[in-house]
């Protein structure tokens, strides 16, 4: 949805009963067509299943700012900004399908049924069932198609090798401080508090006395003794860093003012996590932000596809991103086009 360019003047569609003059096509994808008629009967899906229509209508203008919408400004009718965005998945999905079909791959009665039962879960099984059947079933096997080729393109798992040459190229990020402290409200309390420890008394006991720092289910860290934990750099405040900075092991800092209260800062030990302890952490960053395979191929089939669009319903630009933009204008008498667009179930990235 995010990829059809906003309108200078957005114009709606009237839902009508026959296209007349007008060509058949709604666009052309490696020269298979999708045709009006099925458009057509997909929107009149959508505006035959009120609940369904108002949910989407708030979606589609949340994810635009209020920019765009669904419906047109008369009974009946679309803006053309979502018919815009309802070819472009149709589009999308075509682009699966035509894949699917060139490495012969299999939708099974399984995949179909779980995707009906994934699909009744997502939309919500009353207003999923208020479609009607043949709309319901071209929904779950266009899905199905998606899930077959997903599985296919595979989930873009991270390997260990990737994992071994992120530690290397960022190892000084898994520097870690041990460190503990124990916070006062003033400074004249953080002075009491060093003098004691400069006599030997003991840190832990000290900060489970003293210490503020007693927020939270566990009690903070002065129920541990002022413990923190071994932390990478840039956890606390600048302040805290600062003086934390140059402490080696053993040693303990003078008073030291931050929002917090005025803290007594101990450093316990300075180490480096080795790969098998930043593996775990370093997998999941990789696999977050990783490009979905299918995200991935539906770009380049995009980039590669020959598509042609019925000016009726817009045209289709590859720069500065693909998709279907909207025409400027439409005359009241124009033929509207059927297609969901729930942006969380969408093919097109």
């Amino acid at each position: 949805m995010n990829r059809i360019a906003a309108l200078a003047a957005a114009t709606s569609l009237l839902l009508v009963a026959g296209c007349g003059s007008f060509t058949s096509y709604a666009a052309e994808v490696n020269g298979e067509r999708i045709s009006q008629n099925d458009l057509r009967r997909e929107l009149n899906a959508i505006l035959g299943n009120k609940k369904y229509l108002d949910r989407i209508d708030q979606s589609f203008s949340a994810n635009s700012n209020g920019q765009e919408k669904v419906r047109g400004e008369g009974e009946g009718t679309f803006d053309t900004v979502f018919v815009a965005a309802v070819l472009d998945r149709r589009i999308g999905f075509a682009l699966i399908r035509q894949e699917v079909e060139r490495r012969k791959l299999k939708v099974s009665t399984k995949v179909l049924d779980e995707t009906r039962t994934g699909l009744e879960e997502r939309y919500d099984k009353a207003i999923f069932r208020a479609f009607p059947k043949a709309y319901r079933d071209d929904l779950v096997r266009v899905f199905a198609e998606q899930t077959v080729l997903q599985e296919a393109l595979g989930t873009g798992a991270v390997d260990d090798d990737m994992v071994k040459a992120f530690y290397e190229a960022n190892r000084q990020s898994f520097d870690q401080t041990c460190v503990r402290h124990i916070l006062v409200n003033s400074e004249a309390a953080a002075a009491a508090v060093k003098a004691r420890l400069d006599a030997g008394e003991d840190f832990a006991t000290i900060a489970k006395a003293e210490s503020t720092d007693n927020q939270g289910a566990a009690g903070g860290s002065a129920a541990k003794g002022g413990d923190l934990g071994c932390i990478g750099p840039g956890a606390f405040v600048p302040e805290f860093e600062e003086a934390m900075a140059p402490l080696q092991p053993g040693e303990i800092s003078g008073p030291v003012k931050t929002q917090f209260g005025f803290h007594i800062i101990g450093v316990t030990e300075r180490k480096t996590q080795t790969l098998e302890e930043a593996a775990p952490q370093i997998r999941a960053q990789l696999e977050s932000s990783a490009p979905d395979p299918l995200a991935t191929y539906i770009n380049r089939a995009l980039a590669k596809a020959t598509i042609k669009v019925n000016p009726r319903y817009g045209t289709f630009v590859k720069e500065p991103s693909p998709g279907v933009k909207a025409p400027k204008l439409l005359d009241a008498s124009t033929t509207s086009v059927p297609a969901l667009p729930a942006p969380e179930t969408s093919p097109r990235p």
